[in-house]
């Protein structure tokens, strides 16, 4: 790995797959129990937490790879982009904010406030919760593994009386087969139940119902997610063609970010040239 590495990643696609993140300059999201590597969903625990855990992988290997081209892309329409890491835009949840949704001065929050990834409309008033409010704890280095209880996690356990829930072993371990990927995630992790409930079981000292939402497996709203990426980083972003795509690809590919990103760069890949 060279020094560039440390500060992007790539992620192989398509070039419908690009078209929309470019159009709507955002990252999905698909949950672990989509995912090629059928193993990832299971855990110890008998309810599907692995439901609420949602990915988006990435690689920090730089030198291209042949078995990712044609894995994760049809050669005839594949294109790598590279982004900064943390590429999504930030929101400040503010004392404004909260009296804006709760119509209220009950709720206080203390100095500045915080940042979000999600917006603030989402954050008070969807009915799904993501605890992390600082993007950069949201990206792991996946650790490849053959230890059972990694590949496996228990996630619920009851310590002194209390309920934990441990979703943070959730998609941070592969099985070593999977190695080659070099991977890197954003994860989130949500919950079924909204923030205006969590903080309204809070002021009444009781949790039970927001937990009993998880136990019970209760659907979130969406089947996938999306993050906004910040317009800088978005600007930032570098697209390398398949080292055999078709021309129309390569000219759908440039029309693309003459419309919606023009300041993006356009390259051939290495390996033009070099395969069958």
């Amino acid at each position: 790995m060279n020094n560039e590495s440390h500060d992007y990643l790539f992620h192989y696609t398509n070039t419908s797959s690009l078209a929309l993140i470019l159009k709507n300059q955002n990252i999905k999201f698909n949950p672990l129990t989509v995912l090629d590597d059928s193993e990832e969903e299971k855990i110890k625990d008998h309810q599907q937490y692995s439901k609420y855990c949602f990915v988006s992988s990435w690689t920090d290997n730089e030198t291209e790879s042949i078995p990712m081209w044609n894995m994760y892309t049809n050669l005839s329409e594949g294109v790598r982009i590279k982004l900064p890491k943390y590429p999504f835009k930030e929101y400040l949840i503010d004392q404004s904010a909260y009296r804006k949704s709760f119509e209220s001065d009950n709720y206080n929050i203390s100095g500045q406030g915080f940042y979000t990834i999600i917006s603030p409309e989402d954050f008070f008033d969807g009915n799904y919760f993501l605890p992390t409010n600082v993007q950069k704890n949201i990206l792991n280095q996946v650790r490849y593994t053959n230890d059972i209880d990694d590949l496996y996690p228990q996630i619920l356990s009851v310590l002194d009386g209390n309920t934990h829930l441990n979703m943070g072993s959730l998609g941070v371990c592969k099985n070593k087969y999977w190695s080659f990927q070099d991977e890197w995630r954003y994860i989130l992790n949500f919950f079924p139940f909204g923030y205006k409930e969590m903080m309204e079981e809070a002021i009444n000292n009781s949790n039970q119902k927001i937990l009993r939402k998880i136990h019970e497996g209760v659907d979130l709203p969406f089947n996938y997610y999306f993050l906004k990426i910040d317009q800088i980083k978005f600007e930032q972003m570098h697209i390398t063609l398949s080292p055999k795509i078709s021309e129309g690809n390569r000219l759908i590919t440039k029309l693309l970010v003459e419309k919606y990103n023009p300041k993006a760069v356009v390259k051939e890949s290495e390996l033009l040239n070099k395969l069958r």
